[in-house]
């Protein structure tokens, strides 16, 4: 009863990605390269665009949020994890085509090492965070309530906690290439 009054579950499984044989090697690649463009381009991880969706749930419903990210695209790397979704001809025709060799991603110019959402900002930091936010009170059944709490919070985070994420992505990128492409949480 007190679990329940509390919204706190006695067990919560925690779910940890895996590395298949040679990715370790990708990730490496990739982090290596991120460094190169850091160093030689100041900035250069401030410039990347991430991409990706997380779920929210009300009692009843989901409601699948995605950001919309394309107004910055003259200036911006766009990233892409490796989603069969995100993959088809179509897809990296039209990266080509709006971002030409700016757009990181499976079979792109920069490749996106794949099972590696521990550098990706939305993954290792914005989804978990917005969450938090959304969920410090509870939530009705109300599809617009979600809907609003998501854009109250998005909306609540300050430019400096955006920045420090990005800064985050810098460091894991080295700690990545430190361990030689190997998970590292």
């Amino acid at each position: 009863r007190i679990f329940k009054q509390n919204r706190i579950l006695p067990y919560k499984p925690k779910f940890r990605h895996t590395l298949e044989e040679g990715d370790e090697a990708k990730r490496l690649d990739f982090c290596l390269e991120m460094s190169n463009r850091v160093l030689n381009h100041v900035g250069f991880h401030k410039r990347i665009l991430f991409s990706d969706e997380s779920t929210f749930f009300n009692k009843r419903r989901r409601f699948l949020s995605a950001l919309p990210v394309l107004d910055y695209r003259t200036r911006m790397f766009f990233q892409q994890d490796g989603c069969p979704a995100h993959h088809g001809v179509t897809v990296r025709n039209y990266f080509n085509s709006e971002f030409n060799e700016r757009w990181i991603g499976r079979d792109g110019p920069i490749l996106w090492p794949p099972r590696s959402p521990d550098l990706t900002i939305l993954d290792f930091y914005l989804w978990g965070r917005l969450k938090q936010i959304v969920y410090r009170e509870p939530l009705e059944n109300d599809e617009e309530q979600l809907k609003t709490g998501i854009q109250n919070a998005v909306k609540s985070l300050s430019i400096e906690e955006i920045s420090n994420s990005f800064n985050e992505f810098r460091v894991r990128i080295e700690i990545c290439a430190e361990k030689g492409g190997a998970l590292f949480e």
